[in-house]
């Protein structure tokens, strides 16, 4: 039973489109380096017991984009878990629970913790956004402009689907009015205020679209797709720790257990998690109190994860490992941020896992950071182990 089934017929070596379903794309891509992933992927399918392979390639070949990266993401973490040198059993039963967490990690036959994987992304309404977003970024992607990229700078997002054919025709004569020479020469004299722009708008969603000169090399080239660049103009709120918090918590659902439970988390956002994040998330945001006579202290707003008002929370959780959004071409470059709970019902033992994590100082009352191996040293590959080359 292969993971990816046969290529019927391949595209070539041109790039993913917006809204291209990313299985699609690595099964019909003949691409270097995406033929690694697919040979890579393949190998790590073959490792999962022959019973759990039917759920999994099901999910991984899903134009669903979030249920194609939970297929990913357990295939990563199965073959981590591999590397480390444990034995996995998917889905064991716990007395008197009727759900499963997702693996029982145990080496040399001693179970050592259950292992509860997660993946944080964008709500529904947000995902819909998007798709209706990459519509109209394939269909300006279809433009034929000799001369120029267009950057996008965008705002809002739209409720309805737009007209995106009428969009092109519209920047298409827009285009055509442009000189390519006094607008290669604003941007050598720096007079980015002169430079023209195109703006558009569909029920809450903003473009303002940019001329940006091709080089050369690139100008008149039919595959060089005309998207140059797509930006924010205002800012959205970041999330990224409150997404955490409510995952983590969530995965406290199976009672008193006898072994820690290590809940893995893949944050899937546009912009990397870092510590701040995952420690706000995990023990609530940082902030400023003001004592009853003035003074000023730093500490927490007490509604982590694991930590509320009335004191610790969701001590079945013994660790938690967060990654930013995981993609084969950087499982060696994202190194997970890997955190103890000091208020565990059952603590995980600092040596269970060889990365950097932070681990609590039971004689300090602190969580230290304890140093460990790269992801690219523990997965037995080079860091930029994708090439197109």
């Amino acid at each position: 039973m292969p993971l990816f089934e046969p290529s019927a017929p391949p595209i070539g070596q041109r790039a993913k489109r917006y809204g291209e379903p990313i299985y699609t794309y690595y099964r019909d891509s003949e691409r270097p380096g995406i033929v690694a992933i697919c040979a890579l992927l393949e190998e790590w399918f073959l490792e999962l017991p022959e019973d759990e392979r039917l759920d999994l390639k099901q999910r991984f070949r899903s134009p669903i984009e979030r249920q194609h990266r939970s297929a990913v993401f357990e295939l990563f973490l199965h073959h981590m878990l591999l590397r480390f040198e444990f034995e996995v059993e998917f889905h064991p039963d716990i007395p008197g629970v009727t759900t499963h967490p997702d693996f029982l990690v145990s080496r040399d036959g001693q179970a050592l913790f259950y292992l509860e994987a997660i993946a944080v992304s964008n709500s529904t309404q947000e995902e819909a956004e998007a798709n209706r977003m990459n519509q109209v970024y394939d269909t300006l992607n279809n433009l034929q402009s000799p001369d120029f990229y267009l950057g996008l700078h965008l705002e809002g997002a739209p409720d309805t689907p737009p007209a995106g054919t009428r969009l092109r025709g519209e920047l298409s004569r827009w285009l055509a009015t442009l000189d390519l020479e006094v607008i290669r020469q604003c941007y050598r004299e720096e007079r980015y205020e002169d430079i023209p722009t195109y703006e558009w708008n569909h029920e809450g969603w903003h473009i303002i679209f940019e001329p940006m000169p091709k080089g050369d090399s690139a100008r008149g080239n039919p595959s060089v797709r005309p998207i140059g660049m797509t930006m924010p103009v205002r800012a959205r709120r970041l999330d990224l720790d409150e997404s955490l918090r409510d995952g983590v918590a969530a995965k406290d659902r199976y009672g008193t257990l006898a072994l820690p439970l290590v809940v893995a988390a893949q944050v899937v956002q546009e912009l990397r998690i870092d510590k701040i994040d995952v420690m706000n998330g995990l023990f609530g945001p940082e902030a400023i109190t003001v004592d009853a006579e003035g003074h000023t202290h730093l500490g927490r707003v007490s509604n982590g994860a694991w930590i509320s008002p009335a004191g610790p929370i969701h001590r079945g959780i013994s660790a938690v490992m967060a990654w930013s959004t995981l993609e084969p071409w950087n499982f060696t470059r994202v190194e997970p941020i890997v955190v103890h709970n000091p208020y565990a019902a059952f603590p995980l033992s600092n040596e269970t896992f060889p990365v950097a994590q932070h681990v609590v100082d039971r004689q300090r009352a602190v969580l230290v950071e304890q140093p460990g191996v790269s992801m690219e040293e523990l997965l037995g590959l080079e860091k930029d182990w994708v090439t197109d080359d």
